[in-house]
């Protein structure tokens, strides 16, 4: 019986036969398709998830806290600029603020909102404060499109 001619005629047809094949598996498997993992708007990987949460902090940062005032003020209690910054409270010129939140964007950026009252009246609001990269100097700004001029403030001693 001569089986060899023919064996080497018929081994280029099989490999080409076993390479077009739908099946990687020898046991005739079929290969698993790789599935692209979605991508939603925020550059999320596509889990359902939304943005990540903010950070919040219960007190306020140590480095922001003691008694602040405009660069060219006294630091004297009278001094209309000055700010006192508690763990949980602020007190201003002529008006106090509870803390409600506290945001931290990063170490020297923080937001704050407070539960104001002051001069009979009370009100909400929401100040960030920049603190510099020396801790020196901090200056508090408006969040929203409230009207507010940035001033930037000294620390006391």
């Amino acid at each position: 019986m001569t089986i060899r001619p023919f064996l080497p005629a018929a081994l280029p047809a099989a490999l080409l036969l076993a390479a077009c094949s739908d099946s990687a598996d020898p046991a005739g498997e079929p290969e698993a398709a790789e599935t692209m993992m979605p991508v939603e708007p925020d550059g999320g990987i596509g889990d359902g998830a939304g943005p990540p949460a903010p950070v919040t902090a219960d007190i306020v940062p140590a480095d922001y806290l003691g008694v602040w005032d405009y660069v060219e003020g006294t630091c004297d209690p009278a001094s209309d600029l000055r700010v006192e910054i508690g763990p949980r409270s602020m007190q201003f010129y002529e008006s106090y603020g509870e803390i409600t939140r506290i945001v931290v964007e990063s170490p020297q950026d923080i937001v704050v909102s407070l539960a104001m009252e002051g001069e009979g009246e009370q009100w909400q609001m929401k100040r960030r404060f920049t603190l510099s990269d020396d801790g020196n100097t901090l200056t508090p700004s408006a969040v929203d499109d409230e009207p507010f001029e940035p001033m930037p403030l000294t620390k006391c001693e």
